[in-house]
């Protein structure tokens, strides 16, 4: 936005005599205005300080048109700059006016011989529309700033979030390879494992529903079937599903649903609905899953017998941050955006989800539809599993926090690898240079020199295919990988990574 003007009103004419009289007039009605002789002198100036443009109708050349164009083109998205012709056949002129200028909406013709009160009175309506269009373009431009605030905000507690998780996970790892009896430590170590698990969802959702309302999602998209994802699905959450006493149960209707899909966020659908149902079933119960083939598209359900809502509220459920029941003893928790993530990556898959129940305490169904793929058989996306002896690998960790360093060199040496570790930057590209690893996991915010830096350090001596650079990080925008990736890393993981990827990954 430029800084705030009193908005001038153009006159375009090519009579001199007649520009300044007409500027004179408008100025006695104190209106701004200035007079200019072509569209093509006009549209070199014009911009959002414009508040309107009178132009006589032998300012309508042919060649000067396209630079007006131009530069009505070039004004914010909320502007429609009132433009005011004057001419003795307006009849004629509106087809004209409509075939130059078929993108505004803005257009009054006004005829000869023109009452100069008229001229006036015109501007003037027109003056003030373009100040509320300039009111409308602040708040937008408000709003935008606020909502850029508001994911730098996100980005920045998902990274500080999950630097402490990151240990965390891993220490509860390491006390499950234990095998300690004690019921008191298996209660405990369980529970931890699930309020950790909790907490990490939380913040991925916070950071998809924030990168989904931006449109920021990218989908990598491949033939698969939508039996396998559902089970999939099922399987991730299954464990914090049974945890609440539930029970579910997987009924597939079709041999096979070929989609075409990102598995990831596919399974994250049906994912996010058992866990919606688990959570709003106060009461043990079953949940049930199904698939199904239905005009076109493949078709996954998922029923519960919970608290159900009434019929009206289906729609405002997946209104970001909206609970159905947001009572004090919140004993569902969550973020109530979980709806809001399903409904925005069933639409980026080119589908739809409804929601339904026969009132409160009915339970309700929940149902997602994606077009069924055309042409050959579904691929099966689950990769082969490698064979062979796990090989011994040299790693290098650098990492500024204590706490994850600590708890990553015991996961890597339980694993049977062996392990070295640098606090910052600098020591950690000379402790690589000096060793030679296999394998080095590499903090990106670290004091001094980042981990982008390290990485491309690294690269000038060491190539690709000589050591693996792993980038072990909280900042996971689509952004940071494009930047590990431009740095020279071969992966980025993010924090707190569960430590059975971490160690298939080492074992690659």
């Amino acid at each position: 936005m430029k800084p705030a003007t009193e908005a001038q009103a153009c006159v375009v004419s090519p009579n001199a005599a007649d520009c300044a009289l007409a500027v004179e007039f408008l100025g006695y009605a104190g209106l701004q205005a200035r007079g200019f002789p072509t569209l093509r002198e006009l549209a070199a100036v014009l911009d959002d300080r414009t508040g309107c443009v009178i132009m006589v109708e032998e300012a309508l050349l042919h060649d000067d048109m396209p630079a007006l164009r131009e530069a009505l083109a070039r004004l914010p998205a909320w502007s429609d700059l009132p433009l005011i012709i004057v001419a003795r056949d307006v009849s004629a002129l509106g087809a004209l006016a409509a075939a130059e200028f078929p993108e505004s909406g803005n257009v009054t013709l006004l005829e000869r011989p023109l009452n100069p009160h008229t001229l006036a009175s015109a501007v003037q309506v027109a003056m003030r529309a373009t100040a509320r269009q300039r009111e409308v373009g602040e708040l937008i431009e408000q709003r935008e700033q606020a909502v850029k605030l508001r994911d730098e905000f996100l980005a920045m507690l998902a990274h500080e979030l999950r630097n402490p998780l990151a240990p965390m996970r891993n220490a509860l790892y390491m006390m499950r390879m234990q095998d300690i009896q004690d019921p008191v430590v298996q209660k405990s170590t369980e529970i931890l494992d699930r309020q950790v698990t909790h907490v990490v969802r939380m913040v991925d959702d916070l950071m998809d529903v924030a990168r989904l309302e931006r449109g920021k999602v990218v989908l990598k998209k491949n033939r698969t079937d939508l039996n396998r994802l559902v089970a999939a699905g099922v399987e991730s959450c299954l464990p914090s599903v049974q945890s609440r006493g539930h029970r579910v149960s997987v009924s597939l209707g079709a041999a096979a649903l070929p989609i075409e899909a990102d598995t990831v966020r596919l399974e994250q659908i049906v994912c996010n609905l058992v866990n919606n149902a688990a959570k709003f079933s106060p009461n043990p119960s079953e949940i049930r899953v199904r698939t199904a083939l239905d005009a076109g598209c493949a078709v996954v359900e998922v029923e519960d017998h919970g608290i159900g809502f009434e019929p009206g509220a289906a729609a405002q459920l997946f209104d970001p941050f909206v609970q159905v029941n947001p009572t004090l003893e919140r004993t569902a928790g969550g973020l109530g955006i979980g709806l809001t993530i399903v409904k925005r990556l069933a639409e980026l898959h080119g589908g739809a989800v409804r929601a339904a129940s026969a009132g409160p305490g009915k339970g309700s169904v929940f149902s997602v539809r994606i077009p069924l793929a055309t042409g050959s058989q579904a691929q099966d996306t689950v990769p082969a599993a490698r064979g062979g002896p796990r090989r011994q690998r040299r790693v290098v960790v650098i990492e500024d926090n204590p706490d994850i360093r600590e708890s990553l060199k015991m996961l890597i040496k339980v694993w049977g690898h062996q392990v070295a570790m640098a606090a910052d930057g600098r020591s950690g590209v000379d402790l690589v240079l000096e060793n030679r690893p296999d394998v080095a996991l590499i903090d990106i915010g670290l004091p001094g020199m980042n981990g982008y830096d390290v990485a491309r350090a690294i690269r000038k001596v060491i190539h690709n295919g000589q050591i693996r650079l792993i980038a072990v990080t909280g900042y996971g925008q689509p952004s940071d990988r494009e930047l590990a990736e431009q740095a020279g890393f071969d992966a980025h993981l993010l924090k707190p990574v569960a430590p059975e990827a971490l160690q298939k990954l080492l074992a690659e």
